[in-house]
This record gives C-alpha cells, structure tokens and sequence, in this order.
C-alpha cells in the first residue's frame, strides 16, 4: 500500500498543471525521412485541446523468435529526431510520454506481432530489449520528458515478472518520472508488470458489436456495451492498486471498426459506412467515460499520424468526421 501511495503521489506531481487529467493523442514517429518536421502535426494536437502527446517509437526485431531489438534504419526515427519531436511538442505545451512499440521486419501471417514473441532465448531478448529502453531512459531525463511507458502489448514478455524487476530498477535510476505499461485488451489482466510501474495502461480495442458493417450499432447500444470493459479495468484498477490510463483508443474508417477495432487491415475503400463506425467509436467512449471515473486517469487517441482525409483508410481521425468528436472528448469536462 505504501508504494501505491508512492506512485499515485508522483503521478500527482507529474500531472500537476491546470488540467489533472491526460487528455491526449498519440503521434507515431513513422515518417521515413529522419529529417521529416512532426511540428505541423503537433500544432494539429494542440489545436484540439489535447494536454499529452505520446510520441511512439518503433523498435524492430527480425521476426518473433528473434533475440536482437533495435532501431531499423528506414522505419524507426533517428535519435536527434525524436529528441528534436519532444522539444517541439514542449514548445506547444503539450506533456510528453515516450512510448516504444515492438514491430517485426518479417512475418509468416496475419497472426505474428510484439504479442505472440517467442524469443530463442528470452534472456538475450530482455538484455537487447533492455538496452534500447535504457537508451530512451537516458534521453527521457535529458530531455525533460513528463513520462515513459517501458513497454506496450508484449503478451508472451509480460508475464515474466522476474526477469522485468531488475530492468525496471535501472529505468527509476536513468529516469525519475513516472512510469507505465501498455497491456493489451484481451490480456492485461494476466499483466504481471503492473507493481513495477505507476500507471497501468492498457489498449483499448474491445469490440462492441458482434457484426461487421450495417446495420451500425445506436449510440446508445455502443455505450452499454462499454459496460463490461469498464467494469474489468476498474477491478484491475483496485487489484493492482494503481490508476488506469487508455494508452490506445482507436478506430479505422474501415466497416469492422466497431467488431475487431483491433484489426491494422485496411480491407476495403472508405465510404460513409467506415467513417461512421469510426466517428461511434470515440463517440460511444465519449458518452461511456464522461464524466471520467476517478480510477482512469485518461486517454491516448489512436493515432495522429497519416495523411488523413475522407479517402484514407488508417486509424487517424484527422479530416474525418471523427476528428469532431475526438476533439470533444477531448475537452468533456
């Protein structure tokens, strides 16, 4: 209980401006240019009122069993660009967390990703893994990042609790603020790393309907189906002892937003059914969450990045009919 105290009494200082509460949007650093400026996109996030930005960092291994992560030379950003991105994210006044990902150069199907690694040797895997987490430490505290998540959706990983305890003792002495980690939907509650950190994230992409396309679920249907969800994260709120924080609320402009919101497939051209089921995804959210239970701590909407516009079939809500309500979740009070 003491150190829940702890925690919750740094995620205070940390968060201890005019607004408690994480209102924020995450930004992936997926451009291939190093040199690329994410500062148009920033002024994008602010103008909607968002207080936190995470800025997403992608790691590569080979392919699941592989025991080597790092940096890719043409998907992930160069350090000089992610320290350039926090720094122009600060200038906006946006708080900053800094969230690595885990992506795979080479998969053999659809259901190969960070959550189903199975390492050759899972204690070089940690040792490689634990190096590049160590290097964002470091430049966190450099740079004067608000907070770190040392890992997201790591499935099979994050179950070993042993092996993560004395990694994250070295993250506390590079890194003073707070710290979380990113469960995934269908497993946080076998999450065992949530003692080693101060928030517990968790991505939230529960499905809502048992259908894909039309007829689209009411409104109202939407946010009764949150119920369940809502009602897990907060017994895991209170078994763990820490506040919750949505690390990825997300939808495509696809017709199975609503049904497998979790699916990265863009399987068919956008149309006005796509777009709506994304625009009911923040909206139902919006209704389910406001005003906000005092477990969760907030959001992360599902991702900035991409050119956007009606025709683009990705997760960002930018030029879409979804950017409307993102903006007012957003600002709910």
């Amino acid at each position: 209980m003491r150190r829940a105290l702890a925690s919750l009494l740094l995620l205070s200082c940390a968060l201890a401006s005019a607004d408690e509460h994480v209102r924020g949007v995450s930004l992936g650093l997926f451009s291939e240019d190093g040199g690329w400026s994410y500062a148009p996109l920033l002024d994008e996030v602010a103008a909607l009122h968002a207080t936190d930005v995470a800025l997403v960092v992608p790691l590569y291994q080979q392919d699941v069993e592989s025991t080597t992560v790092g940096y890719h030379p043409r998907f992930s950003p160069p350090l000089s660009a992610i320290r350039r991105t926090i720094g122009e994210a600060r200038a906006r006044h946006l708080r900053v967390l800094l969230f690595p990902i885990v992506r795979l150069v080479e998969t053999h199907g659809p259901n190969e990703w960070r959550g189903t690694l199975r390492a050759r040797d899972r204690a070089a895997w940690m040792a490689s893994y634990g190096a590049r987490l160590l290097e964002l430490a470091n430049l966190a505290r450099v740079e004067h990042v608000d907070s770190l998540s040392i890992g997201s959706e790591l499935s099979t990983m994050d179950v070993d609790h042993a092996a993560w305890a004395p990694l994250v003792e070295k993250v506390r002495i590079a890194f003073k603020g707070p710290l979380t980690y990113s469960g995934n939907w269908d497993h946080f509650e076998q999450v065992t790393l949530y003692d080693l950190v101060d928030v517990a994230g968790v991505c939230a992409y529960f499905p809502l309907t048992d259908h894909d396309g039309a007829p689209l679920p009411t409104l109202d249907a939407l946010r009764v189906a949150w119920t369940d969800p809502a009602a897990r994260l907060a017994a895991l709120s209170a078994r763990v002892e820490r506040p919750i924080v949505v690390t990825e609320l997300g939808y495509r402009s696809q017709p199975n937003a609503l049904h497998e919101p979790y699916d990265e497939g863009a399987h068919v051209p956008v149309d006005a059914l796509g777009l709506e089921a994304q625009r009911l995804g923040f909206a139902s959210y919006t209704a389910a969450f406001s005003p906000r239970p005092s477990w969760l701590v907030g959001e992360y909407v599902w991702n900035w990045y991409g050119w956007g516009g009606a025709g683009s079939r990705s997760y960002t809500p930018r030029g879409k009919p979804a950017a409307t309500v993102v903006e007012r979740l957003l600002t709910r009070p």
